[in-house]
């Protein structure tokens, strides 16, 4: 299996196509820095940090006492206490601390989506197109390892290409703005700072809630990546797979948002239930009733569905069909 495994990755990193997508993500990055640093025509001038804190707050009271929109108030609320948390502790808060641009960075994840949805929907019918699916099945390993070697390789891609976007951001916002004490000693022991609901300031790991929010944000990534497997195993053609993902990425969420309000079966549906953060931050699902229960199950039926359309597909059709 390993061997197997070995071999797809190998195919995959010796085409340009891939390391052109990583060179991408890693420009994309450098230019959303390099925005941030110099597109300000009159940019502040440097300051510490506790002096950015301080001068945030003020314009924070200054706007609650002008705001009616009950969410934004709390929200304000909550980032006041932060902030006075962060003057009280000295703790650097996330937004300016090195780890900002890779708070920010999770956008950066429907790029790699794209990316990924490219590999995993030509992964399998390209062996077709290009004939070389025959002489991978007279290797001597079952169908079935062989599938799950060609999954595993999109999903290794995947992990790969969000630790690379992970790593960069911090890096840019480093080289950018300087890895400036409290910072650098503390790379590693940043907390991350948040706001129970009984108001109460929280510490919790900067890294663990970094890696949470990425995981989190990825669920559509893994899933849209899974349905462009599919499509690429049983359609055997890859830009239909391609097509039909990229759709689905770009258009589904929307859709699902539109259609939620008029009919309640769409909590079924694979976009309903993939913000899963919703779930951690306090937020409100899509649907009133939904629960975090209810939602793992609906994408545990779908990722048993798509997976077994795959494997039935790829073990049983002959190859000269």
């Amino acid at each position: 299996m390993l061997k197997l495994l070995q071999n797809e990755n190998m195919k995959l990193y010796t085409r340009f196509r891939t390391w052109f997508m990583i060179a991408m993500l890693l420009l994309a990055v450098a230019a959303i820095g390099l925005v941030s640093k110099y597109g300000q025509a009159d940019a502040p001038a440097a300051t510490s940090w506790q002096t950015d804190v301080m001068q945030t707050n003020q314009q924070l009271q200054a706007s609650l006492l002008q705001e009616h929109n009950p969410e934004t108030i709390k929200w304000m609320e909550n980032q006041l206490k932060i902030n006075e948390y962060a003057l009280e502790h000295n703790i650097v808060p996330a937004d300016l601390s090195i780890f900002s641009f890779a708070d920010e960075g999770v956008e950066l994840v429907l790029l790699i989506s794209l990316c990924v949805i490219v590999v995993a929907g030509g992964i399998v019918a390209n062996e077709f197109s290009w004939g070389t699916v025959k002489f991978l099945l007279v290797k001597p390993f079952s169908r079935s390892k062989i599938l799950l070697a060609k999954y595993l390789c999109v999903l290794q891609f995947a992990l790969t290409m969000l630790l690379v976007l992970l790593a960069s951001t911090i890096l840019c916002k480093g080289i950018l703005f300087g890895f400036t004490p409290p910072e650098l000693p503390q790379l590693l022991t940043l907390p991350h700072l948040s706001v129970d609901a009984q108001g109460s300031v929280q510490e919790s790991s900067m890294i663990v809630y970094l890696l949470a929010k990425y995981g989190l944000a990825s669920i559509e990534l893994f899933f849209v990546a899974t349905i462009a497997f599919m499509l690429s195993t049983v359609s055997r053609n890859a830009a239909l797979a391609i097509g039909i993902s990229l759709v689905l990425q770009l258009v589904g969420p929307s859709v699902t948002s539109m259609l939620a309000s008029k009919y309640s079966w769409i909590k079924y549906s694979l976009f309903a239930n993939t913000s899963l953060s919703v779930y951690m931050d306090g937020g409100s699902p899509l649907i009133q009733g939904m629960t975090l229960n209810f939602s793992l199950l609906v994408l545990l039926a779908y990722f048993v569905a798509l997976m077994t359309a795959a494997w039935v597909t790829f073990t049983k059709r002959d190859v000269a069909s």
